[in-house]
């Protein structure tokens, strides 16, 4: 039968024809972009799955996506994260010829997609359908997935947004679906099993074969699956080059067999998660980073079927206001916050909610009461003011704005993406524009306004230390423990004066609404030109003793958009831990300074940014440009005009302070590269250095400060996108001029090296967890190859990185089961490169280095036994990765950047390594794997760092060796003791690049 098919709708029936079964195809034409050369079609099968076919000539990778309407909300009452499980246990395919593919769990849907060569979507896509129709569910994965779900939940367990958002779950009415725990565990996922097989309660894993335990876990998943999972509650998104007849030709008969169930094909939650005891209450939570947030929490009516007018999104737009008259401004002057957001849950059919959230100073902590009672006092504000029309039309102009203009993505991204907004309750012809605010209707707005109201809300104060006198228990404090993160919390009811003041009419006379917003763009014209082909890499088109100026004009994706990056290099901005810490706050300072003027410009599609770096700060502006430049300028004027307020160097410096201070609690394998990083670059100030700098500074170091490095600077800029060579040309000449600074002669600019490890080195570097609560440890492992610049050696670098990524993930995650977080990658730095890896994991990192070098000598054979085809397979693969156009101007314009900011300048770096790579032999690779990767190596160059959490058990640190390891004791004597690499040396010079106009020529591919 055909679902829902009705021959008067905007679907026309098509009937089955040879080995495509019958479907229904969408009649009306797709809203979409501007820039969108692509065509689609929308399908309905008749077992009820939706798909979205997406035919791009241009595409270099093919994607496809499969959503399911039902996710972890859903998991039985007696297995938590079942639906995450299921995920694991489906989501094995598509790994190798360049391709790539993960899944997803939310509360109300799962989502699986690959990307992959675009010749081989039709051997890829039966794989993923195979899974819906004809799951296998190995027994023998069970354990091994089980374990990876423990694992990863184990991975979170101090993660301060996991921990408070399962808070916020598990303080709803015990038994409501969004209370439960979606992420699972050992324990969640076998606790049922071993009721009913009468085994004991355990931590482990069975060992080796599968157990009663196993068993009996995948007879509820397999049963879960069965009840869930439904043609009817399936979306499908396929891009490819394929033309539309012959996608559907491909898909319509692979997921024809998935069988429909007759289930609600979206269900939803509808029942209110909190109730009398929840609602109007105060909840206190001990964070493991140090560090002061609030969240006030709404429920709000089903907003589902608002998307022509989106009410909560328009109350958004003024509750989460920076600009003049916003409360967010307010409190900042007060010094309370340092930011504020915001906004409606992002997806329907899960519980609908609105929450204001911001980062607390010390003194916001403090007066958690009044930041919260400001909120509700632009609330009343907002219930009693007139919603001028400009308002909605503000609103609404620029959601078409950003529609029309919105450039490609990622072809994986985009499949994931449409085939969630298929499952959305929309027309289908709305399916890319669903952002679009169409239509005003004030009732629907004054209705999500009465629910925004204190007695139906709920308030969230996170700190790692509460003070009593800030809590104030009703009677002795007493800390509750959460059952799945113990988070510890403290719960009680609004008090009686709380409750009567947050009800009053507004009274704040700072508070007003928004004023019309000057910064909407006016000239959205695109000056776009016939080019046989884009220019391969930017033009120097300006140079000076004080700056270099890099340009391309937009000649592929034709947005009235730009890009502007000046870079502003001085030689004091790292010169000291105390210059550092100066230069971060300047920029944070200016970042702070800006936020409340330049908030319109944000709104009307512009963005800036205020960096620093070892070298300098970093200015940039994007968007819209048609007054681009403006805002360049309001930027730099400020910056050479900043009145550095006390007040604000308070909460900034506080803020710094806290991220120093919290740095070393962050993840351990994050950690583990951090520190392989600081022994590997020649000057590099700890965080404990610079926190030390932090107290003392006052406003006359900043001036001070500020004047001294903008007196002397070198300047490298990168312009792109919408506008033409004098524009560009002149905005730097404005940001010349406005600066006032001297140049930096050539010969006292700065020049970034890297420490390069002796030969026949196998260093190792120790260091202890600081939280104390962390369970995992981390190593990273590196091995150093030579010269970056060395495009040969490069490329065989990155075949060896390519090839053997899905090896070392499937024996020592898959197989081995060492931990969640198993990598490798190519890491580079001024002057070397080298193959690193990492492992997060509950174990010893010396027992992980040792099953390291054990997968390094076991790969070395399969190395050599690789048969012709798959090597040449794998250098395919990675050429298409290399060959990859970029997708927008924001991609193409990073890759820019990034190749002048590491002052190579090798813009043609990838078409030179993917022209190389199609030369090697699997000898080149062999003989270079058996010098600079074999553990058995004698002038292998190899550096690891061992976190080590203070968790590991007293049995793995006796057995843990370091006889044939070189432990590193100091590293500052240890990088002092180094050589160090050639600075970087330009390919592309300002003068040829001036000569060659950007394009390709054989002499830079001939430079191999």
């Amino acid at each position: 039968m055909t679902i829902g098919h009705d021959p008067g709708s905007d679907w026309r029936h098509v009937p089955s024809s040879g080995d495509i079964p019958a479907h229904d195809v969408f009649t009306r034409e797709i809203e979409k972009s501007d820039p969108d050369d692509r065509q689609y079609r929308i399908v309905r099968l008749e077992n009820g799955i939706q798909a979205i076919l997406v035919h791009d000539p241009a595409a270099d990778k093919a994607a496809a996506c499969l959503t399911i309407a039902v996710g972890s909300l859903y998991d039985p009452d007696d297995v938590p994260g079942l639906a995450h499980f299921c995920e694991h246990m489906l989501s094995k395919f598509i790994t190798s010829n360049g391709g790539s593919r993960n899944a997803g769990t939310a509360g109300s849907w799962q989502n699986y997609w690959f990307s992959i060569k675009p010749e081989l979507l039709s051997q890829a896509l039966p794989r993923l359908a195979a899974f819906f129709h004809s799951p296998m569910f190995y027994t023998n994965l069970t354990s091994r997935e089980i374990h990876a779900v423990d694992s990863e939940n184990k991975r979170n367990l101090q993660n301060d947004i996991r921990r408070i958002i399962q808070l916020g779950k598990s303080l709803s009415i015990p038994g409501h679906p969004w209370s439960k725990f979606g992420t699972g565990n050992y324990a969640s996922l076998t606790e049922a099993a071993r009721k009913k097989t009468g085994n004991e309660p355990s931590d482990q894993v069975t060992s080796g074969g599968e157990g009663p335990i196993e068993r009996e876990t995948r007879r509820r998943l397999v049963e879960w699956w069965e009840k869930e999972y439904c043609a009817g509650r399936m979306t499908l998104a396929v891009v490819g080059q394929e033309s539309l007849d012959e996608l559907t030709s491909l898909a319509v008969p692979l997921f024809a067999p998935i069988p429909n169930r007759g289930l609600a094909s979206r269900p939803a939650i509808t029942e209110s998660p909190w109730g009398p005891k929840e609602n109007g209450s105060i909840v206190f939570a001990k964070t493991v980073k140090d560090y002061y947030e609030f969240y006030l929490t709404f429920l709000i009516p089903d907003q589902t079927h608002h998307f022509q007018t989106q009410p909560a999104r328009y109350l958004a737009h003024f509750v989460g206001h920076e600009g003049p008259g916003s409360v967010c401004a307010y409190l900042k002057k007060k010094g309370w916050i340092v930011d504020l957001s915001a906004g409606p849950s992002s997806r329907n059919r899960e519980v609908q909610s609105f929450s204001i959230e911001g980062e607390l100073t010390k003194e916001g902590y403090r007066h958690y009461e009044d930041v919260v009672l400001a909120i509700f006092d632009y609330l009343s504000l907002l219930r009693t003011a007139t919603l001028e029309p400009y308002h909605f039309s503000e609103i609404s102009a620029m959601s078409k704005v950003s529609f029309r203009f919105r450039e490609k993505s990622q072809p994986h991204t985009f499949a994931s993406t449409v085939s969630l907004n298929l499952a959305e309750p929309r027309p289908p012809h709305w399916i890319l524009s669903g952002k679009i605010v169409r239509e005003w209707d004030e009732s629907q707005v004054r209705e999500v306004l009465r629910s925004l109201v204190p007695e139906s809300s709920r308030v969230m104060v996170l700190a790692k230390e509460h003070d009593p006198e800030v809590v104030k228990p009703s009677g002795d404090l007493k800390w509750e423990t959460e059952k799945w993160y113990g988070t510890k919390y403290y719960v009680r009811k609004f008090n009686e004066g709380f409750l009567e003041k947050a009800k009053m009419p507004h009274t704040i006379q700072e508070l007003y609404l928004p004023k019309p917003n000057p910064y909407i763009p006016e000239n959205l014209s695109v000056d776009k030109h016939d080019t046989p082909e884009p220019l391969k890499y930017p033009r120097c088109v300006h140079t000076s003793p004080l700056s270099s100026v890099w340009y391309k004009k937009d000649d592929q994706f034709w947005v009235p958009k730009g890009h502007v990056k000046v870079d502003i290099g001085s030689t004091l901005a790292y010169a000291t831990p105390r210059h550092a810490v100066l230069t971060r706050l300047l920029a944070d300072l200016l970042d702070d300074d800006l936020s409340e003027v330049t908030y319109d410009a944000r709104l009307a599609g512009l963005g800036y940014g205020v960096t620093n770096h070892r070298g300098g700060l970093v200015v940039s502006v994007s968007g819209y440009n048609d007054k681009l430049g403006t805002l360049l300028d309001t930027v730099v004027e400020r910056l050479v005009n900043l009145e550095v307020k006390p007040d604000r160097l308070s909460v900034i410096a506080e803020q710094l302070q806290r991220e120093y201070e919290n740095f070393y609690i962050s993840q351990p394998s994050v950690l583990s590269e951090y520190f392989i990083s600081r022994l590997l670059i020649p000057e590099v100030w700890t965080a404990e250095e610079k926190l030390a700098e932090i107290d003392g500074i006052s406003v006359g170091d900043i001036v001070y400060h500020k004047r001294e490095i903008l007196s002397r600077v070198y300047m490298q800029a990168l312009i792109t996108g919408n506008i033409d060579e004098k524009a560009a040309i002149k905005m730097i000449d404005s940001v010349e001029m406005r600066l006032g600074s001297r140049p930096i002669p050539i010969s006292q600019r700065p020049h970034d090296r890297s420490i390069l490890l002796p030969s026949g080195s196998n260093l190792v570097f120790l260091k202890d967890v600081a939280d104390v609560k962390e369970l995992n440890s981390s190593l990273t492992y590196y091995c150093q190859f030579g010269d970056v610049a060395d495009a040969r050696l490069r490329s065989i670098l990155r075949l060896i990185v390519h090839a053997i990524k899905e090896p070392v993930f499937s024996q020592l995650r898959t197989v081995e089961q060492l931990g969640y977080i198993v990598s490798n990658s190519l890491w580079s730095s001024s002057g070397s490169m080298g193959l690193g890896f990492k492992i997060q994991s509950l174990k010893h990192p010396r027992y992980l280095e040792e099953r390291l070098d054990a997968f390094l000598r076991s790969y070395r054979d399969k190395l050599v036994e690789m048969s012709p085809e798959d090597f040449e397979a794998n250098k395919d693969g990675l050429i298409m990765k290399l060959l990859e156009k970029s997708k927008n101007l924001q991609e193409e314009t990073s890759r820019f950047w990034g190749h002048i900011r590491s002052g190579y300048r090798d813009f043609l770096q990838n078409e030179v390594d993917a022209a190389a790579i199609k030369e090697l032999r699997i000898q080149d690779v062999v003989e270079a794997y058996d010098a600079l990767v074999l553990p058995s190596s004698t002038i292998r160059k190899k550096l690891s760092v061992h976190v080590l959490s203070k968790q590991l058990a007293p049995k793995d640190i006796m057995a843990a060796s370091y006889d044939n390891l070189e432990i590193i004791k100091d590293e500052i004597l240890f990088r002092a003791g180094m050589c160090c690499s050639p600075a970087p040396v330009a390919v592309v010079s300002p003068a040829i690049s001036a000569l060659e106009g950007g394009t390709v020529n054989e002499d830079n591919i001939s430079r191999l």
